[in-house]
């Protein structure tokens, strides 16, 4: 059932970023492409270690079979914009960092022994939670979130669509170390996720 949902959220994902950035940017016409002829291209053009780490996370362990791509782009393009559709959905995917079936956590298992701290910090510290390790994921997480942005600092100028993409990851983030130490203390998370969400409240300098 799990697997199941997991590849419900995959499968939908693209079209969300889409519409999201489509408020202010209409997106290029993207195309369906599968995810092993994707995945034949990165290590055709040597492609680095995070790069295909994360493509195949996707396929492995949230059981993505295709990413969304411009039309017209190369084989080895992973979303619109220069985005890591194949990062961003695994991501997604990670649902608050729920427990995982125990085939996709093998399968995290064996991607972090292989690629070690090439692995994007999230997926990183989502395949430690499901070793048993949620200590280090928590401090891996938490630093994620600490080092975001300055409280205090001016808010970034940037598209809203990241501004909101910043609120989303941050979201899953702390969800994720509420659930591996929920008697923690998380109020400096909070106040990092509120900056962010003020910030993007208050973006109106593109678009």
């Amino acid at each position: 059932m799990r697997a199941r949902l997991v590849a419900a959220l995959v499968a939908v994902f693209s079209l969300v970023v889409l519409v999201r950035a489509g408020h202010a940017e209409p997106p290029p016409p993207m195309e369906s492409r599968p995810l092993d002829e994707v995945l034949a291209a990165l290590k055709a053009s040597k492609a680095d270690k995070a790069t295909l780490s994360a493509v195949r996370w996707y396929a492995e362990v949230a059981h993505g079979t295709t990413l969304q791509a411009p039309v017209g782009s190369s084989k080895n393009t992973l979303g619109a914009w220069g985005d890591n559709g194949a990062l961003m959905a695994s991501e997604s995917a990670l649902n608050g960092c729920a427990p995982m079936e125990p085939a996709e956590a093998k399968a995290a298992a064996a991607l972090l022994k292989e690629y070690g701290d090439a692995l994007a910090p999230t997926l990183r510290g989502a395949a430690l939670a499901q070793q048993g390790k949620v200590e280090d994921a928590a401090a891996l997480y938490r630093s994620m979130v600490l080092t975001t942005s300055s409280p205090d600092g001016p808010c970034p100028s940037e598209h809203p669509m990241y501004s909101h993409r910043r609120i989303g990851r941050l979201q899953l983030l702390i969800a994720c170390v509420k659930r591996w130490q929920p008697k923690a203390d998380h109020a400096r998370l909070e106040v990092q996720l509120q900056k962010a969400q003020s910030c993007a409240a208050n973006n109106h300098a593109v678009g």
